[in-house]
C-alpha cells in the first residue's frame, strides 16, 4: 500500500509540473533576477568600501593634500551606507526575519541603504 501512495504523489506531482510549467519557469526566472540584483548590490557595497579604505590610506599618506568636495561627499556616503548597512544584515542572516522588515521601514523611514 505504501507503494502505491508514493506512486500517485509522484503522478501528481508529475503533472503538476506538466500543467504549471510556465508559471515555474517565470518564478525561477524571477527568483534569478532578484539574486542578481543583490550580487549586484553587494559588488557595489565591496567596491565603495575599498574606495573608502584606499581613500583613507592616501589620506594618511599624503598628509597635505586637499581633499576635492566631490571625494569628501563620496566618502561620507559611503560611511553612512556601510552604518546603514548593520541593520539591514539582521534581515539578511537570519531567516525569516524579511517578515519584520516592513515594520522596520515605517519605523526607521531614512534606514535605507542608498
Amino acid at each position: 500500500m505504501a507503494y502505491w501512495r508514493t506512486d500517485a504523489i509522484a503522478y501528481k506531482t508529475a503533472e503538476f509540473v506538466k500543467r504549471n510549467t510556465s508559471r515555474i519557469w517565470n518564478t525561477l526566472a524571477h527568483i534569478w533576477l532578484e539574486l542578481k540584483h543583490v550580487a549586484h548590490g553587494f559588488r557595489d557595497l565591496k567596491n565603495d568600501v575599498k574606495y573608502a579604505i584606499g581613500f583613507n590610506y592616501n589620506k594618511t599618506k599624503h598628509k597635505y593634500r586637499k581633499d576635492k568636495p566631490l571625494d569628501s561627499a563620496k566618502l561620507i556616503q559611503i560611511k553612512t551606507d556601510v552604518i546603514k548597512f548593520v541593520p539591514f544584515s539582521f534581515f539578511i542572516l537570519i531567516p525569516g526575519a524579511e517578515i519584520l522588515l516592513p515594520p522596520f521601514l515605517v519605523v526607521f523611514p531614512n534606514s535605507i541603504p542608498s
